[in-house]
């Protein structure tokens, strides 16, 4: 087989991976939605307590009925280690697969950040969260990871994902540019996808908006 054949083969198995794992994603922020409203739950609006809430009761034991069993999310992983017992940062979710467990560098990303259509909080999803990406600062195994903002305020979602393209647009390093691809509309969550040409390539992070303003404290 030669090299190229077996590079597209294993690009289509990554991809057919990735969009499993972005699905479940999807899926999941509906059900979180829907289980609170009907027990008539608020979320705490905080980030941290946002996403430990979604992994460990949701992500984590809703993996059998979505059939995620081959893939483990991990919460707050150390990442990229900088040598004198320092790492670069710590990541909100890993998701490891199955098939790769025995890679250690072998894995995807989560990075989760609340959004309420302030350009503070939108700023801050562009430095604190894609910027990780650009910068190299976060790994990116597969060539793909996943940004997840969860939107705490009642606000056009469709148009604060126009306004955060412009900011990462506007921004004098080119490689945060990039233009946001409309992938999926699922209840009220959108996926958008937009490709980044960085150091070592490009990586394509998927950006995940969740309208989870009718369930907040």
């Amino acid at each position: 087989m030669s090299g190229i054949l077996k590079e597209d083969i294993l690009d289509a198995l990554y991809r057919a991976n990735f969009e499993k794992i972005t699905s479940y994603i999807l899926d999941i922020c509906e059900l979180v939605v829907k289980d609170y409203e009907q027990k008539q739950l608020k979320l705490p609006n905080n980030e941290n307590q946002i996403r430990s809430i979604m992994l460990e009761e949701y992500l984590k034991k809703q993996k059998s009925t979505y059939g995620m069993l081959d893939y483990r999310f991990d919460l707050e992983v150390p990442e990229n280690y900088a040598g004198n017992g320092q790492h670069n940062g710590r990541v909100d979710i890993r998701i490891l697969l199955k098939s790769d467990f025995e890679k250690e560098e072998a894995y995807y990303i989560i990075e989760c950040k609340r959004i309420d259509g302030t350009s503070d909080l939108n700023k801050k999803y562009v430095k604190d969260g894609v910027a990780r990406f650009v910068a190299q600062k976060y790994s990116s195994y597969y060539g793909r990871n996943i940004m997840l903002g969860f939107v705490v305020k009642k606000i056009d979602v469709a148009t604060n994902a126009r306004l955060i393209e412009g900011i990462q647009n506007a921004d004098s390093d080119i490689h945060m540019h990039g233009d946001f691809e409309l992938v999926k509309r699922v209840g009220v969550t959108q996926s958008y996808k937009c490709m980044y040409q960085i150091q070592s390539g490009a990586v394509e992070l998927c950006h995940i908006f969740s309208d989870y303003s009718s369930i907040m404290e």
